[in-house]
């Protein structure tokens, strides 16, 4: 157990830090409020780049679940700041981001075909991304248009997200597609999902 992971990033990445650490408490009191978490901290079995702990699963975490494991679950982290989240591999087709300007699509990983990526084709973007997460500003150059746009305008693939805050979920069996669009509705924003092992 606690291997796995299951997250839901919000991809508001307009977001300021106070905003984003807003956006956290209130989500936070909402899930200790419907008793999926408690305050409780709790660390075990989490491997996130982000997070050293997180919080405890409550009495009625099952209530985010599509089933109950029989078990408690392990803890949920809840992240902020500017990051790039990376869902588990293989979990689509390719990796890949579109541009805003174009709409031509540059793959970086062809799944099944290759695993690793194609570094020439993936150096400027996470240059723009590391550029992103640092000020807040990034821009990516199309290989097709050879137009530079900001890198939060490119449109990235479902396992790629760029976000300010975070819900990751450790150990915790398939969460509900009710739970996720109410989680979605409580932050106001769009979302992403990212499922994956550690």
């Amino acid at each position: 157990m606690g291997d796995y992971f299951e997250r839901i990033v919000d991809i508001d990445i307009d977001a300021t830090a106070e905003e984003a650490g807003l956006l956290a408490d209130r989500i936070t009191e909402w899930l200790v409020a419907e008793g999926v978490i408690t305050r409780a901290p709790d660390g075990t079995g989490m491997y996130s780049q982000y997070a050293d702990g997180g919080y405890a699963p409550g009495p009625r975490w099952t209530r985010a679940v599509q089933a109950d494991l029989g078990r408690p679950p392990g803890p949920l982290a809840v992240i902020t700041g500017r990051h790039h989240f990376v869902g588990g591999q293989g979990e689509d087709d390719a990796e890949y981001a579109v541009c805003p300007r174009c709409a031509t699509r540059t793959t970086f990983i062809d799944y099944p075909n290759s695993f690793e990526a194609d570094e020439p084709t993936w150096a400027p973007f996470r240059a723009a991304v590391e550029a992103w997460e640092a000020t807040g500003t990034g821009e990516a150059i199309c290989p097709a248009c050879a137009t530079p746009s900001p890198v939060t305008d490119w449109q990235w693939c479902d396992s790629y997200a760029l976000g300010t805050l975070c819900l990751e979920f450790w150990g915790w069996p398939p969460l509900s597609d009710a739970f996720v669009a109410d989680v979605t509705a409580c932050l106001g924003h769009r979302t992403a999902q990212h499922t994956g092992k550690f």
